[in-house]
């Protein structure tokens, strides 16, 4: 190193020798000083991106838990005067008139939604597009104005001994045109399953008025809560936040 020092300038030499010193302290880099406290502005450039970070994870785990769970029906059956069963594959008529009342019942397996509790669950049936000249000896036979939402412990099977069962959840009076759906809120229904470990949610439609309805499909939308990532994240810029305000 001396011999280096002398083929250069005196500066050069200075500062050669300046580095060897350095570099013979043990655990002291060449660029930082033991007693040099860190400047103020690269604590709050670190609490700025560490804060970029946490938002980030925290957006992320949110977008993901937002993407609803969607749960169609095992099994679907209309139930005829308390008499007849019609299980088709497609056709879910509800009717009503002097002749007869029709309901359309819906089993849905609650497994799916145990290992991530839902916040929100939406009951939605989309309406088909059958135009009905005569329904239980009406002739026309109009659009129902009303169709009764009711919700029952299933068992994974429709029979006759569910024509009757059921408490009312709600009413849907805002009937579509034919191709919408339907919705009601039926969290407070699914969670009531869910913490007495029941196994299926039976779901049935029925006429609140004189006429007929023919349904194509229906589902649950389950919101699932936010996931422990969500929260982690939330206390970490909760922290962050705090240790700022100390700082200044």
């Amino acid at each position: 190193m001396r011999t280096l020092c002398d083929k250069g300038s005196d500066k050069m030499k200075t500062r050669i020798v300046g580095v060897s010193t350095a570099t013979l302290v043990p655990g002291l880099s060449p660029l930082s000083s033991p007693h040099r406290p860190e400047p103020a502005y690269q604590r709050t450039r670190i609490s700025r991106i560490c804060c970029v970070v946490v938002a980030s994870l925290l957006v992320a785990s949110a977008r993901a838990h937002a993407d609803p769970v969607i749960l169609s029906p095992t099994s679907f059956a209309e139930i005829v005067d308390d008499h007849i069963v019609l299980r088709r594959e497609t056709a879910q008529n509800v009717a009503l008139g002097p002749g007869a009342e029709t309901r359309v019942f819906y089993q849905f397996v609650l497994a799916p939604l145990r290992s991530m509790p839902p916040s929100a669950v939406l009951f939605s049936a989309t309406r088909g597009f059958d135009v009905f000249s005569e329904c239980a000896l009406l002739n026309p036979c109009p659009d129902l104005t009303r169709v009764n939402i009711y919700g029952y412990p299933g068992n994974g099977s429709i029979t006759l001994a569910d024509y009757d069962a059921g408490t009312l959840l709600g009413s849907v009076t805002a009937i579509p045109d034919r191709g919408g759906a339907i919705n009601l809120d039926v969290t407070a229904f699914i969670s009531g399953l869910l913490s007495g470990n029941g196994g299926f949610a039976g779901v049935v439609l029925r006429p609140g008025s004189f006429g007929a309805l023919e349904f194509s499909s229906a589902q649950l939308s389950a919101t699932p809560e936010p996931g422990s990532l969500t929260l982690l994240t939330i206390a970490g810029l909760a922290a962050i936040a705090r240790k700022r305000r100390r700082c200044r």
